[in-house]
């Protein structure tokens, strides 16, 4: 199948041969419809689909969990962050019991969100996240389509129903504000920003090679917008979304709650320590 554009050439080229590609991008680099056109291009293969902002619902809608981690400005509780981080783990595993599955996961990382993903551990995960048929793809959009991409954002979220998944994306002003807070882990980091605010994909990009270091990757460099149709998170019918079951909710809560405040918050702030 071909490419919907010119820069994905290089990734549906690879797509037949890979069993799992992870999707990693700042909110609003066009992750959720690139899920979509990769699951509608797995010629018949098993396809699962695992998104940030689709899972989160499980917990958001678990009436104990939102008592007392309740988003607030749009901005997911630290301990909502960690506990999802502990599932996705064992949800990449537990999808894989064929060799002719793939498995899109969508991941933005920044700030604790899929971020153990990236982390090299001693689990069972490992073994998938480390492979050579997984594919770590990087979106970091040229300037001027980030600026269209963000205006977008903005536009979508204000037309969507409250019963639409747009409707809950990070609004543009906590998009903004976590492109600004990539400035203290690059530094950390070796890497040089060449301006003190706004979005740098050169910084973004050198960034991520750090943090994926222990992952297979692609950057992908967009430089103009895809066609779209209907909502970005409607999927082909023979893809299958991957859903926490409420244990497994209740669960990981359990384990986040285990932490202390400090070590809570060393956790999500360190979340490019890979």
């Amino acid at each position: 199948m071909t490419a919907p554009a010119p820069y994905l050439d290089p990734l549906w080229a690879r797509s037949p041969a890979l069993r799992c590609v992870v999707l990693v991008g700042l909110p609003g680099t066009g992750k959720s419809l690139l899920v979509r056109e990769l699951a509608a291009a797995a010629n018949g293969r098993r396809t699962g689909v695992l998104q940030w902002d689709v899972a989160r619902r499980s917990w958001d809608q678990d009436p104990a969990v939102q008592d007392k981690y309740p988003e607030i400005d749009g901005v997911t509780h630290a301990r909502v962050r960690v506990a999802m981080g502990s599932w996705v783990r064992s949800a990449v595993t537990d999808w894989f019991t064929d060799d002719d599955g793939l498995l899109i996961v969508e991941a933005p990382l920044i700030g604790g969100r899929f971020s153990e993903l990236a982390h090299r551990l001693d689990d069972d995960a490992e073994a998938v996240l480390a492979a050579h048929s997984t594919l770590f793809t990087v979106l970091a959009p040229e300037d001027q389509l980030r600026e269209r991409l963000r205006g977008q954002r903005s536009s979508d979220m204000s037309e969507a129903g409250d019963d639409h998944l747009e409707r809950h994306n990070a609004s543009v002003d906590l998009l903004d504000e976590l492109t600004d807070s990539l400035r203290i882990p690059a530094a950390e980091q070796g890497v040089t920003a060449r301006s003190d605010s706004g979005y740098d994909q050169d910084l973004y990009v050198a960034l991520m090679a750090k943090v994926l270091e222990h992952r297979h990757t692609m950057v992908i460099r967009p430089n103009r917008l895809m066609a779209v149709s209907g909502s970005v998170y409607d999927l082909d019918d023979r893809a299958e979304r991957v859903w926490p079951t409420r244990q497994q909710v209740r669960r990981s809560v359990t384990e986040s709650e285990a932490l202390s405040e400090a070590a809570l918050s060393a956790r999500v702030e360190s979340w490019y320590r890979t």
